[in-house]
């Protein structure tokens, strides 16, 4: 029998929270799974496992692994909480319940950037989720994340039209970039950002470049991908408003 893992890296874990966890973990069947969640809010919590949040989720992806005792387990399933802003989590839900995965590798909710690095397109998961299988990928991913978060706090150079899209892509706008209400105030929310997409790249490059990256297929998950872009522009078009 396949043992599973499922791990959820929050910021402020609260009792709304908990409850859309507990809704979707037995909506997608993953309550019999052995299931945490990393808080990485510095504030006392009697629901969750404090993070350290030195590299936002993904501090909190390799803390969710450690604890949740990763190397006895066969499939681990990787969320941040915007899995309940961002997405249409109960379709994703049913995906999840109803969806098998044959290959071992590295899945996710796959992504090919308006980016050529090296001569190649540019290729990521995105970093809301990932669903590691089998007992390789999920060491690998372990082995990969440490060695991308050592250059966290450098700046990703590839070229100019790298750093273009970067920054068109945070000045946000309706049909695309980065929905304002991502409360990106100042110059430091910036830059925590700016690292974090960064760092979401140097991921995907290495997991293709590992040859683990799967991207979802299949019309159900097209449907529901098209969900998720419809609820990013209504975000994005509610922050033009000021709403």
């Amino acid at each position: 029998m396949i043992s599973k893992g499922c791990i959820l890296v929050a910021y402020d874990f609260n009792h709304r929270k908990q409850k859309l966890w507990n809704v979707f973990l037995k909506r997608s069947g993953l309550i019999n799974s052995k299931h945490i969640v990393i808080d990485n809010s510095p504030k006392e919590n009697s629901i969750a496992t404090r993070g350290s949040n030195e590299f936002y989720e993904f501090s909190g992806y390799l803390e969710g692994l450690e604890k949740v005792g990763s190397k006895d387990l066969d499939k681990i399933f990787l969320f941040n909480d915007t899995l309940f802003e961002h997405h249409a989590t109960n379709m994703w839900a049913n995906f999840f319940k109803n969806v098998s995965f044959e290959r071992d590798g590295i899945y996710g909710d796959g992504r090919i950037e308006p980016i050529l690095w090296n001569d190649k397109p540019l290729k990521i998961l995105a970093s809301w989720h990932f669903l590691l299988k089998g007992k390789t990928s999920i060491i690998a991913f372990n082995m990969i994340l440490k060695d991308i978060l050592v250059d966290f706090d450098k700046p990703l150079l590839i070229d100019d039209a790298y750093k273009f899209y970067r920054e068109k892509y945070l000045s946000g706008g309706i049909f695309h970039g980065y929905s304002l209400s991502g409360k990106l105030n100042n110059e430091k929310d910036l830059q925590r950002k700016r690292k974090c997409i960064d760092s979401e790249h140097r991921l995907g490059r290495a997991i293709e470049k590992k040859d683990k990256m799967i991207f979802y297929s299949g019309f159900r998950y097209q449907f529901i991908h098209l969900v998720d872009r419809y609820l990013s522009f209504h975000r994005r078009f509610k922050s033009v408003l000021g709403l």
